[in-house]
């Protein structure tokens, strides 16, 4: 009789809490698998005896992704971390389609003092079912190490979520700056591929065949969470200096993470900040097909130069109309791109020129006034080659004073405390005092 390759132990703790490990696609589309398998399982468990034919081919499916993994990297260790999976220290990047799904499995898991499985030995399908029963409808018993009284799992270790708990909150207490280097790190690594990507896009708009932009919902969602956590990371990337030639890319991915940022001390959902986010990612898009001659001209530009520029958000609106489907998101991510670039307000000057009120104009979405602050914002403190980069105050002082009426004054307020910059620290005594038509 073969030894039974599963069993239900305590976590490998020199492995615990060790993030970073770098991405592999191949190791990742098995990751997702072995996720999903267990989240079916898990959940059908709920509704059925283990025992039923209804398991047959999903442990068969499962049996096989465990192998592949182990057969390729000599282990499996599966660890859940706070809303997240870790295969061998590796992230697992879920699709926001089964974000919940993740959910419900950690929850299940958890419930059941399970943190997580290790094995390093090929599995059998009663090895898996075995597993599976510390699921099951009617069992109220926590899973010891080696599984249940009479489904013995031998080889495979669970890892308690119990003890995990305390290995990750102690390494926490004793090693607080380790812990914010590794989120910095991560961030860091999340707006790299974020440039990577906008990058190949870029140049699929110029060759005239857009790529499909699905693929980069993934990367704006990991802006999301990572912002929830620590917004000064993102913050900080965002001044990261760039050469006239990579302007764009990091323009638009600079505005994804400050209208993120933004929406966030707004009140927005995640859902709806990763929709904003998403527009914003490629909210200039068109850009990409101006002449090169022309995006870094410094002169006064010409009748016709001025009429391409305006015609570049329509570029945008085509490649976000030529991509498969039509949802309300993509209706959205039209308006916003199209609205964005509309003035809030007319501005009514006195006799010296100063704006003396705002009188709004039209109704426009609220992700296309965020989208048009943080647009400008980056825009105003990024070198273009008709002129060097201002510094964020004088930036918002321009934006507070010559350019006001492009922006919903209330927002703007709200965005100059985001950026840690008060309007009081650069503007007037009497421009602080000055009141706005519509507030």
């Amino acid at each position: 009789m073969l030894d039974n390759p599963l069993k239900v132990t305590q976590a490998q703790e020199e492995n615990v809490g060790e993030f970073g490990r770098g991405y592999s696609e191949k190791l990742q589309t098995l990751a997702r698998g072995l996720v999903s398998g267990l989240y079916m399982l898990i959940r059908s468990v709920k509704m059925y005896d283990p025992e039923n034919a209804v398991f047959e081919k999903p442990l068969l499916q499962l049996q096989g992704i465990v192998n592949q993994i182990i057969s390729k990297e000599g282990r499996l260790e599966l660890v859940g971390v706070k809303d997240s999976f870790y295969l061998n220290n590796m992230l697992v990047k879920v699709d926001l389609n089964s974000i919940d799904n993740q959910r419900y499995l950690l929850g299940e898991m958890r419930s059941k003092d399970v943190g997580g499985i290790s094995l390093n030995k090929p599995v059998t399908v009663p090895d898996l079912k075995n597993f599976i029963w510390i699921f099951s409808k009617d069992q109220s018993a926590s899973a010891e190490e080696e599984g249940l009284a009479g489904r013995k799992l031998l080889n495979m270790k669970v890892t308690r979520f119990s003890k995990l708990k305390e290995k990750l909150n102690r390494d926490e207490l004793a090693n607080p700056d380790d812990q914010k280097v590794d989120r910095k790190k991560y961030a860091m690594t999340v707006y790299s591929r974020a440039v990577f990507f906008l990058t190949k896009y870029l140049e699929s708009v110029q060759a005239g065949k857009p790529m499909n932009t699905a693929k980069a919902l993934r990367i704006v969602q990991d802006f999301v969470d990572i912002s929830f956590e620590q917004k000064t990371h993102f913050l900080g990337m965002t001044t990261l200096k760039k050469s006239e030639v990579d302007y764009l890319v990091y323009h638009q991915v600079n505005v994804c993470l400050m209208s993120i940022v933004f929406g966030m001390e707004l009140g927005l959902t995640k859902a709806q900040l990763r929709d904003l986010g998403y527009t914003a990612l490629f909210h200039d898009a068109g850009m990409a097909t101006l002449p090169e001659e022309l995006s870094t001209k410094k002169g006064a530009l010409s009748a016709d130069e001025k009429a391409l520029i305006q015609k570049a958000p329509l570029v945008s609106i085509r490649n976000i109309l030529m991509e498969k489907g039509f949802t309300r998101s993509t209706l959205l991510r039209v308006v916003t791109t199209f609205e964005h670039k509309a003035d809030f307000g007319t501005a009514v000057r006195d006799g010296r020129g100063n704006i003396e009120m705002i009188i709004p104009k039209t109704s426009l979405g609220v992700y296309a006034k965020i989208l048009a602050i943080c647009d400008a914002y980056d825009a105003l403190t990024s070198r273009r080659p008709y002129r060097d980069a201002y510094g964020p105050e004088v930036a918002l002082m321009l934006m507070w004073t010559e350019m006001r009426h492009k922006f919903d004054p209330e927002l703007l307020q709200v965005f100059m405390r985001v950026m840690a910059i008060q309007p009081v620290k650069v503007l007037s005594r009497r421009q602080q005092t000055m009141t706005l038509g519509g507030v």
